[in-house]
């Protein structure tokens, strides 16, 4: 008999002559009724299968490749507390489309498990942890969640390895440029964030890291919870604790941590919302942002530009609306051609 069509029966979806094959197959033998028995309970403990984490675990590449975020969207991404029908809003899009594929999953175990006894080898040897490089172009970010349940919202720019699924003992991934985490709490299995020359480990709590190619220092910011921030390199160790509103930075260059509590956090986490904040921050570093987050290329065609302090808010998600705010803040011009913006002082 076609396992297909049992698994076809077994999900009411026969037509009538189907059914009817079925059945006649069922009334051939004790045997075959033995076998549709066990197929059946297969069947019935499956319905307890979450179609939307498996899929998202099993394939978490394809779930954010197929899900970046466009900076002009609205992102449903809490502050405070992660919200899980917000966060799996994200990915309403797809739904249909996870729904088959968690159908294969179960037909897959149904198969697996139906033939287990006739084809099954042991396999003595231990498999090798699979890694899986996740990344944000320039102009995207976008929000996954792990195998363990912690959520993780990277911005432009920014990667991050992580294993399928985490071994024993420790949870262990590489970052890349800009990460907001929000991790599951697990006291038996600490969360590890490795950067250049930094570690950041904590068992559940969340909090932001950044460490682009080629800056000098390694930032994290926690928002809930208790984070260890240590230095990783070959100098002497450094290591803080930081809690709830402390932002820690490490100067790669001389080994040193400096701590300091912030009121306003936003300026450290609300480029998860789309958001730009800057308080006094040169326009040389400004530049590297809009870069960032709309993939373009900024030039000061005057050098003094680079060195002006910026303070403002940058709600607008529309890149003409924000360099319009920037030069009226600094009473400074732009031009904006294709992908470069041009800063020139006025005449």
């Amino acid at each position: 008999m076609n396992l297909k069509l049992l698994v076809k029966y077994l999900a009411k979806e026969c037509d009538r002559k189907e059914k009817q094959l079925v059945r006649d197959w069922l009334s051939r033998s004790d045997e075959n009724q033995e076998k549709f028995k066990e197929l059946q309970e297969i069947w019935e403990s499956s319905k307890d299968f979450d179609s939307s984490v498996k899929a998202f675990d099993t394939n978490i590449e394809w779930a954010v490749l197929q899900n970046r975020i466009e900076d002009n969207e609205t992102l449903n991404f809490s502050n405070k507390h992660v919200n899980r029908s917000s966060w799996l809003s994200l990915y309403n899009p797809l739904l249909p489309a996870l729904s088959k594929v968690a159908a294969l999953f179960v037909l897959a175990a149904l198969v697996g498990l139906f033939l287990l006894d006739k084809f099954y080898v042991p396999d003595t040897t231990t498999p090798a942890s699979v890694m899986n490089e996740i990344s944000m172009e320039r102009g995207r970010r976008g929000g996954m969640t792990l195998s363990d349940g912690t959520k993780v919202f990277l911005n432009s720019d920014s990667k991050i390895i992580i294993p399928t699924v985490f071994e024993t003992g420790v949870r262990e991934v590489f970052l890349e440029g800009e990460a907001y985490f929000d991790v599951a709490k697990n006291p038996n299995k600490p969360f590890v964030i490795k950067t250049n020359g930094a570690t950041i480990e904590v068992l559940g709590t969340s909090f932001a890291v950044k460490n682009y190619h080629g800056d000098s220092i390694v930032q994290t910011v926690v928002e809930e919870g208790t984070v260890a921030f240590r230095t990783d390199n070959d100098k002497p160790m450094k290591s803080v604790i930081l809690n709830a509103g402390n932002v820690g930075i490490l100067n790669l260059e001389n080994n040193s941590i400096a701590t300091e509590y912030v009121t306003d956090l936003g300026f450290y986490l609300d480029w998860k919302d789309g958001y730009l904040k800057f308080k006094d921050e040169p326009m040389k570093d400004v530049a590297k942002k809009l870069e960032r987050k709309y993939d373009i290329e900024v030039v000061f065609l005057e050098k003094e530009i680079s060195s002006m302090n910026l303070t403002a808010e940058l709600r607008s998600r529309s890149l003409e609306r924000v360099l319009k705010t920037i030069s009226m803040s600094l009473r400074i011009e732009y031009s904006l051609e294709k992908d470069r913006v041009s800063f020139d002082l006025p005449d």
